[in-house]
């Protein structure tokens, strides 16, 4: 068995090379920006994607990257377009010609947000550029025989460098605690890092996700799955619990509202995602956040260079 992950220098692309590894499948990276072992992909080039296909000759192909800044995507709706859609529709031809199967990882961003948590049968109505364009790669990629579309949100890891909800927040944790000692001025706002209080979706464990997204991919299932940690929480919630286990103080938070944040895109308020399928075919689903951030903790704490616990 062999497999291409396209945008692996990515958080959920890195996790599944991983777990491919685990697994025993020989498995190809492909990005943009590709580190020395990978191979180079513009997904919005039919003839880069072409050549990493030729390369790599991959039964599975799992599509990460993507356009994820939803600001970005906002402000740049062909750029946005451009990469989600029209990178889908490449990746698809690709697998068709290929004879390769096709995983597009989604979002909950293809919902508006006023009736959460949804399945997969629930009717999507994006409210932003990202949402519309990856609903439209979505489509474009389940056109495929066999495909599968993976929905997921809120993907989190410790992963120094990286910017998602989790490293944001302990750096912003870390800035407060170092303008508190009078060491440098803070980067967040007065000292505080604003979370809103008003978005509730699944935060989602990156190396578990990545976990799923395979064993769906290696037992051959098609069409959406919805693949999220089990609880769901809104954002500044979320913050505090991971406060309260990595042991940070909570001070630095502030809960907002999202109307309050001044964000380009609208955001779904009342998200998340249903879990029913995933459950029902495979028996089990992915972990709650508290049990996601103790693994978390006890890899910070593992860290030979010093635990980021102590240091905020």
């Amino acid at each position: 068995m062999k497999a291409l992950v396209i945008g692996v220098s990515g958080q959920v692309g890195s996790n599944l090379k991983r777990a491919c590894e685990a697994k025993g499948v020989k498995v190809y990276g492909a990005d943009i920006n590709p580190a020395r072992e990978n191979l180079y992909v513009d997904i919005a080039r039919p003839d880069s994607a072409r050549s990493a296909f030729e390369a790599a000759e991959p039964e599975i192909v799992f599509l990460c990257a993507a356009m994820t800044h939803v600001d970005g995507c906002e402000k740049d709706p062909a750029l946005a377009e451009k990469i989600n859609a029209g990178g889908a529709e490449i990746t698809a031809d690709c697998c068709r010609r290929s004879g390769s199967k096709l995983v597009y990882l989604s979002t909950e961003y293809v919902f508006d947000g006023k009736k959460g948590p949804y399945s997969e049968t629930d009717s999507p109505n994006p409210i932003s550029v990202y949402g519309q364009t990856k609903l439209q790669g979505e489509r474009l990629a389940l056109a495929l025989d066999g495909a599968l579309s993976i929905r997921t949100t809120v993907v989190y890891g410790y992963a120094p460098g990286e910017k998602n909800f989790l490293m944001q927040l302990l750096g912003a944790a870390k800035s407060a605690a170092d303008s508190a000692r009078g060491q440098r001025q803070a980067s967040v706002t007065h000292g505080k890092m604003r979370v809103p209080k008003d978005q509730y979706s699944n935060p989602t464990f990156a190396p578990e996700l990545a976990e799923f997204i395979l064993e769906l991919a290696l037992k051959n299932k098609s069409g959406i799955y919805n693949v999220v940690g089990s609880e769901r929480l809104d954002r500044y919630s979320f913050a505090l619990k991971v406060c309260e286990i990595l042991g940070l103080g909570a001070g630095f938070l502030e809960p907002a509202l999202t109307k309050e944040l001044g964000q380009t895109a609208a955001r779904p308020l009342c998200a998340g995602l249903k879990t029913d399928k995933l459950m029902s075919e495979l028996g089990r689903v992915p972990s709650g956040a508290s049990d996601s951030l103790r693994i978390i903790k006890e890899l910070i704490t593992a860290q030979v260079h010093g635990s980021v616990v102590e240091e905020v």
